[in-house]
């Protein structure tokens, strides 16, 4: 009966460890009202190319009007992987804290795009909302300089 106990609670354990393992993936998920929401390629109004270079982007200031849907092409011409998340600033450093204990994760998020070195990707997003919307590199090590701003104009 002991070992029985015993397995029942190492299972329940293993499950717990996977649904907050599951959650905390998903706590830099977007919040459409604050940034935006994936975009449809055919309603683009234009594109913007980014270069992701060691520890910066370009460019990191980007203007954008409310309404549009933008095609992000982002080349990495750096010498290491970076990615490009579009996000609220809070979830990006929920974001890059997680990176730093799991810098090998991946993720197939709509506001993300991951790169190796000459990799080129492409994000669309429609900006629903004026503001300001902050995109980021979330690696160890590269998200204190590699931030942008997306100044998102009222219509």
């Amino acid at each position: 009966m002991k070992k029985l106990v015993a397995v029942f609670f190492s299972i329940l354990m293993f499950w717990v460890v996977s649904v907050s393992a599951d959650l905390n993936h998903n706590h830099h998920s977007t919040n459409p009202t604050v940034i935006g929401k994936l975009g449809d390629p055919a309603n683009v109004t234009r594109m913007i190319e980014i270069k992701t270079m060691d520890n910066r982007f370009l460019p990191s200031k980007i203007n954008v009007k409310q309404g549009e849907t933008i095609r992000f092409l982002v080349k990495n011409e750096g010498m290491r992987r970076h990615e490009m998340v579009i996000d609220t600033m809070e979830n990006l450093k929920k974001h890059a804290k997680m990176m730093r204990s799991n810098p090998g994760f991946i993720s197939d998020d709509p506001n993300y795009v991951d790169m190796l070195p000459g990799e080129q990707k492409e994000l669309v997003w429609h900006f629903t909302e004026s503001g300001i919307v902050n995109f980021a590199c979330g690696y160890p090590g590269h998200f204190k300089q590699m931030r942008g701003k997306i100044y998102v104009e009222m219509k």
